[in-house]
């Protein structure tokens, strides 16, 4: 527990959490030394206003920063603070020697600490909105090589990210094209590859966002590289010279392999095998008015096909991707899928914020494994002997959750990943999280679905399964490469908003525990990637759950 209370304060915000706990202090030295001033008037006077000088700090710290874009967050993060200095000032309401008193102070002194374990959560926060785009931009360079956990590990080069991003801004100032300034966020978070980074533009008078979106088309079809390196239409439109299934062998006069490499995403990728498999997605939405597509029909001819924009529709490649990656199935679900193989749907590592809270800090998250232990007892019931276990499209959550389902499926103790701290660049691990080694459901074959879109606990939760000798995890793409706790919040002008990550969390070697580094390879590669041809390709996007069929072809075979 020690040292899970070191990795929050190295992962937080210092002040914040110190203030909370000096606060705490604050309001039980006055309950302990009311006894003795309560005896003189003239020290009872002293000790009234002694017990308003926390809650008149508050009011002004209120009046000063809660003006500003960041004034949600401040109010959010402080209110701990706020409470306990206003049960400070209404001390001496309760002065009077009976069970009032007492209750009262118990029951002050119980949620003050609450509130202020609790402060141990907040991440490390800036706010820079008072300042010019070009100074806040130097600022954040500046706070995120200081704060952003993978700094090093990415070799994230920040002079030259100042010094692009700063020649764009200073033409957004010229001109006062607020876009400049937001792609030079843009382009200097996106150069992390990292899913738990990113820019938000809080401004509901901003299109910003979306036009990065629509900025691409819809040409009524949508594009898939196979794994034979044929990259063939899906989903096309009905009446559309082109059909599903033919290949297309350039787009707009360019190679089609090149004009995928070319492709600007919208949203970072992770992996540059990741990466790829949606740069292909979104080159069928690049084009003008109209875009030329070469393509060899059904009838192994080539052809070239004149396609029109699709004037209104969000870019199909959106929706498309979203096919792949996605599972059929978006809610928490276990059921049979035949007589002996069982299906457990898991969308994200979390339970309830209590308990959630508890499973962290002990590294024991009894009532996750207790909720799927009991899940998993009743598809026993019903006949099974093998299980899928669904994480695709997965949100994450905690750690402890993925280590309290893993601990069923094997009885022996297992390192998972480790909580660190890093001072001075240098990474350090503080206290070690295993899977228990329950093992009630050890004896089953499972095979895990994963995608792309997992991360977080999520891709923390495929690496712990595929450490089990039963467990076989298989997928279209590797996870997403993502592990590092969230935290880091700047308040930017112009209504800008950047995350990051400020928790680390480490694996047995010391590293990142799954982050992709500067080469952008999966760290956490799944055991089979799922076949992908023109078949398989037209069932996904047919609406079946291919990879699903795939996964109980799998599990069918095996004794």
């Amino acid at each position: 527990m020690i040292g899970t209370i070191q990795h929050l304060l190295n992962s937080g915000d210092a002040f914040l959490t110190g203030t909370s706990f000096l606060v705490l202090l604050y309001l039980i030295v006055m309950i302990i030394i009311y006894g003795k001033m309560s005896k003189n008037e003239k020290h009872k006077k002293i000790w009234n206003i002694l017990c308003v000088i926390p809650l008149t700090f508050s009011v002004i710290h209120l009046i000063l920063f809660v003006c500003g874009d960041a004034f949600k967050y401040i109010i959010s993060n402080y209110l701990n603070i706020y409470i306990t200095s206003v049960l400070i000032a209404l001390l001496p309401l309760l002065a009077k020697k009976n069970p009032l008193r007492i209750i009262g102070n118990i029951l002050g002194i119980m949620v003050c600490l609450v509130f202020s374990v609790l402060s141990l959560e907040n991440g490390k926060f800036a706010d820079y909105t008072d300042k010019s785009m070009s100074d806040a931009y130097i600022s954040l360079c500046g706070f995120l090589e200081e704060n952003y956990v993978l700094s090093e590990w990415k070799k994230v080069d920040y002079e030259k990210l100042k010094a692009d991003g700063l020649a764009l801004i200073e033409e957004a100032e010229k001109t006062g094209d607020t876009d400049k300034y937001y792609d030079a966020l843009y382009m200097l978070v996106d150069s992390f590859h990292d899913g738990h980074a990113g820019v938000i533009i809080d401004d509901a008078q901003s299109s910003y966002a979306m036009d990065k979106i629509t900025s691409f088309g819809d040409y009524g079809l949508s594009l898939i590289t196979l794994d034979n390196g044929d990259t063939i239409a899906v989903n096309a439109e009905e009446g559309l010279a082109i059909k599903d299934g033919d290949v297309i062998t350039k787009w707009n006069g360019v190679p089609v392999d090149e004009a995928i490499d070319n492709v600007s995403l919208p949203i970072t990728a992770g992996t540059l095998e990741n990466e790829r498999v949606q740069k292909t997605f979104y080159l069928a939405g690049v084009g003008g008015d109209t875009v030329n597509v070469t393509y060899i029909n059904s009838e192994g001819t080539e052809a070239v096909a004149t396609l029109n924009r699709i004037e209104g529709n969000m870019p199909r490649a959106a929706s498309d991707f979203g096919i792949l990656t996605s599972s059929k199935n978006e809610e928490y679900d276990y059921r049979m899928l035949s007589d002996n193989i069982g299906y457990l749907r898991v969308v994200e590592e979390s339970t309830d914020n209590l308990s959630d809270m508890i499973g962290y800090i002990t590294g024991n998250h009894t009532t996750a494994r207790e909720m799927y232990r009991e899940d998993l007892r009743e598809l026993r019931t019903q006949g099974m002997k093998k299980l899928v276990i669904d994480i695709r499209n997965n949100a994450g959550g905690f750690d402890e959750v993925a280590t309290a389902l893993t601990s069923l499926f094997t009885k022996e103790q297992m390192y998972a990943f480790s909580l660190g701290v890093k001072n001075d660049k240098e990474m350090k691990s503080v206290t070690d999280r295993y899977v228990k080694g329950d093992g009630e459901f050890s004896d089953l074959e499972i095979l895990v679905l994963t995608g792309m879109r997992c991360g977080s606990a999520g891709d923390g939760l495929t690496l712990y399964l595929s450490r089990l000798p039963n467990v076989t995890v298989a997928g279209l793409t590797d996870p997403e490469g993502i592990n590092q706790e969230t935290g880091g919040i700047v308040y930017m002008p112009e209504k800008a908003i950047v995350f990051f990550p400020t928790g680390l969390v480490l694996d047995e070697n010391g590293n990142p525990n799954i982050d992709i580094d500067h080469t952008r390879k999966s760290r956490n590669p799944v055991d089979i990637k799922i076949s992908l041809d023109k078949e398989s390709a037209l069932k996904i996007f047919s609406g079946e759950d291919y990879e699903l069929e795939w996964a109980m072809e799998y599990l069918n075979k095996m004794e």
